[in-house]
Formats: structure tokens, sequence, C-alpha cells
């Protein structure tokens, strides 16, 4: 009898080894996917879909909308996905109703019709369709964004303050006081000319293994996520090409001098509570910008900088995050203005 158990359990774990080392050398897209929704399952994060004749939006969910209490919105980066926000789906508490959207032309939600033009009013135009078809248009909603996303919740705060109940902007995308090597270099490619944008102009329209490379290393403080097998690198490779051309697009067209200046000239605008979080070690968005920020945010409550941590503090530093998103969470904005500031 053990003698038939341990033989059938044998043969199942050599044949999910197999299969395992099958997919990490032939498929490596394939088990990347397999991880983001073994990760989605433990972190409670159900995948959903809605629409219209024009968008398919593909989002991860937890719980569901709560009398008296604003449902949890995350908003991604440039060419990122909700899977970003995984980490903070499964570490902060289970009575909170939180969602995270993939942006148009990003994860699994739809790419955006040709004829339309891109730039950051027409995300923030997409995110409000996207509150109204999940039903929380006329719910209570904390934004919580990165970089390219927080630029994007903080001007959705200024159209839409009256279903805003609080905003966090974590390194989000803007022109800062000191200029980060990644804005050195893109105002010189983009003094060559805006239409003249190539994939070789930025780190972050990586199209090779080595860019990829590139990208992780000016994300993260941590360069340890560095040592992963080529074959890793190979399959995110494989996920992201068939989006290259958009994100070139989407990055012609919110690249422009306008909108480096956006988040500052209208921060004055951001009437909510208000929260910045960002990473000291940033070396794509220049930690400098908490101060233009936190100068021009009428009813901020808390600025937060995490020491040992780059542009990515949800990869360097998730507890840490987790731990700030909480507390401002958790703060009674009822009061008289708020002005708290930490280090």
């Amino acid at each position: 009898m053990w003698t038939l158990v341990i033989s059938i359990t044998t043969g199942l774990v050599f044949t999910v080894l197999t299969g395992v080392l099958v997919l990490f050398y032939f498929l490596p897209h394939k088990l990347i996917r397999l991880s983001f929704l073994i990760r989605q399952y433990h972190a409670g994060m159900k995948i959903n879909y809605v629409g219209d004749e024009e968008m398919i939006f593909c989002y991860g969910e937890r719980n569901r909308p709560q009398a008296n209490k604003p449902s949890i919105v995350f908003v991604h980066g440039f060419s990122s996905s909700k899977d970003q926000w995984i980490s903070c789906f499964k570490g902060l508490p289970q009575d909170l109703h939180m969602i995270a959207l993939d942006l148009p032309g990003h994860g699994f939600s739809s790419f955006p019709p040709e004829d339309v033009q891109l730039g950051i009013e027409y995300v923030v135009h997409t995110l409000n369709k996207f509150l109204k078809l999940v039903g929380l248009f006329d719910h209570k909603i904390h934004l919580v964004g990165s970089s390219l996303g927080g630029a994007i919740v903080g001007l959705y705060a200024t159209k839409h303050p009256e279903r805003v109940a609080k905003v966090t902007m974590i390194c989000p995308a803007m022109q800062t006081p000191v200029d980060s090597d990644f804005a050195v270099k893109l105002k010189e490619a983009l003094a060559e000319g805006h239409e003249k944008l190539s994939f070789n102009d930025s780190v972050l329209l990586a199209n090779n293994i080595e860019g990829l490379k590139n990208l992780l290393e000016c994300s993260c403080y941590n360069k340890s996520a560095l040592k992963i097998s080529d074959q890793f690198f190979k399959g995110f490779l494989t996920l992201r090409l068939p989006k290259m051309e958009f994100y070139l697009r989407l990055f012609k067209a919110i690249t422009t001098e306008e909108n480096f200046d956006l988040l500052a000239n209208i921060a004055h605008e951001i009437v909510v509570p208000s929260q910045l979080i960002w990473g000291k070690q940033d070396e794509l968005i220049h930690v400098s910008g908490a101060d233009v920020l936190s100068a021009r945010l009428p009813n901020c409550y808390y600025v937060d900088i995490i020491d040992n941590c780059g542009h990515a503090v949800d990869l360097d530093r998730p507890g840490i995050l987790n731990k700030h998103l909480l507390k401002f969470i958790r703060e009674d904005c009822c009061k008289e203005i708020n002005t708290k500031k930490s280090d």
C-alpha cells in the first residue's frame, strides 16, 4: 500500500518538476504568467473584465465596495500592469475593498483605437470610464498611483474632487529640481526632435534583454534582482514585445514640455487629503520633487521618504510601502486640514 502511495507521489513530483523545467527553458513567458496567477490567488486578487464598444479593461479586485468606506483604486506606471500591486493586495488588511486596473494598452486591457489622441488627459478620461463601468462612479475612492500613475491620480483628483476621498502619489512623474540621469538623457533625446524619439532613447522603452536589465537596475535600489536568470528576462521580453509600438506612441504623447511641469502646476488644485511616498534613491524621478509638491499641496498629510529604496517602491520595500499606505488609509481626514510630514 505505502509502496503504491510513494510511487504515485514520486510520479506526480517528477511530472510537476518536468513541466516547470520545460516551461523554464522553452516557454519562460508561460512560467511568468503562471507565477503571477499563483501570486494573485494568494493575495486574494480576483481577475475580472469590464468594457464597452471602445475599451476592454482587465482588473484585479479584492472584496466589494463598503458603505462609508472609500474603495482603494491602484493605478500603475508606464509599461507596468495591475500586478505591480499584488504585494499591496497581500499585505494590506483583509477588510479593505481594493481594485487595480490595467491601463489601456497595458497588461490584459485592450489597446485604444488608432484614431485616439493619446496623452495624460486621455488616460484620466479612461480611468473615469473604468470607474463608471465597475460601479464606483458614485462611491468615494482613495486613489493610489505610482510614477505615471501618480501624475494620473493627481490630475484626476483636480477634475473630480467630489469623488476622491484621498490621493496617494508614489514617485509621481514630474519635472524635479534635480535632474536624474534618466531625465537628462530624455531631454537630450527630445532636443533632437520629439518625433525622432525611438526605442534607443529611453530606458523605459527597453525592447531587448540588455535593455530590460538596465530598466530593472534603474528602477530598483536592491540590485540583487538583476541576478535572476536570463530566461526570465526572455520571458518578460516575450510578453512585452507585442506592446512596444503602443508604448512608443504613448511615450511620445506624454513626454511634452507641458506634461513635465503638469503635476507641479496643478498641485495647488489637489484639495483632497494627499500623501507623497518616494524612494530616497529613486534614479528615475529624483526625490527632490517631494519638496516641490509638498509645498504646493494644500492638504498634504504625509511626505514619506523611504531610505534604501528606488523608483520601484513595491519591489524594493513592499512592507514599508504598505505600512505608509495603511497609516494614511486609517487617518481620519474629516478633521481640520492637517500638515503632517514624516521622514
